[in-house]
């Protein structure tokens, strides 16, 4: 399916749609698709371009399949720079087609997965779901347990997948696990593939984890009353 396409006006979900403005010449779709679809599924990509020089004109606009994913990369993506430059995001008009001042979303949600997802391999036999939680949860907060790959009759297939909730504890389980002996066996670990041939843990996932970290907001502390002099 192709997803740099305009999308016509009556086929277009535009509570699903966002418009993305002030892009470097160097930005094009797939460096756009590959930011996009960390946040959710893309429908279509379009930056309309120049009949001439056949460049794109510093603008376009993006489909998600929901409502929801549109809004949360709103929020995640909010100041985020390309090339240098802040990129401009806002909801689509109905109306016009062009941009308006709505915004939505939803950067708070627990256990969020931002990629920080690890492939283990050459498992023994003998190593369950509890094992591998036991021994990778020290290295930081788990978002699922742990899953052993089986078979129909519910034998290990000797690998299995481990995610986290920030790349510091991938990072350091990666480190410390990688050849490490499980049971008698040496496994390896390393981050597992997303969609394709491409592997998590890249430069995109960890710019948008620590986009997200910036856009969670902090309790506001609560201001205790001191007790007057002669009560307790």
């Amino acid at each position: 399916m192709n997803v740099f396409k305009k999308a016509s006006d009556s086929d277009r979900n535009f509570q699903s749609s966002l418009y993305i403005g002030n892009l470097d010449p160097q930005v094009d779709e797939p460096l756009l698709y590959e930011l996009f679809i960390q946040l959710g599924p893309v429908k279509s990509l379009y930056l309309p371009k120049d009949r001439i020089s056949r460049k794109h004109q510093g603008f376009g606009f993006i489909e998600f399949r929901t409502p929801e994913d549109a809004g949360y990369a709103l929020e995640i993506l909010r100041g985020i720079r390309l090339y240098g430059r802040i990129l401009k995001m806002k909801k689509t008009d109905p109306k016009h087609g062009t941009s308006s001042t709505s915004s939505a979303g939803a950067g708070d949600e627990v256990g969020l997965s931002i990629g920080a997802r690890l492939f283990v391999k050459n498992l023994n036999q003998m190593v369950d779901d509890k094992y591998l939680k036991e021994t990778f949860g020290k290295f930081g907060n788990l978002i699922e347990n742990p899953s052993i790959v089986r078979d129909e009759e519910g034998n290990s297939k000797g690998h299995g997948f481990v995610e986290y909730d920030s790349f510091e504890a991938s990072d350091e389980a990666i480190e410390r696990m990688n050849g490490a002996i499980l049971m008698n066996n040496r496994v390896t670990v390393e981050y597992a593939y997303k969609e394709g041939k491409s592997r998590h843990g890249d430069s995109v996932e960890r710019l948008l984890a620590e986009k997200a970290k910036t856009n969670v907001k902090k309790p506001v502390p609560t201001k205790t009353k001191k007790p007057r002099r002669g009560q307790q």
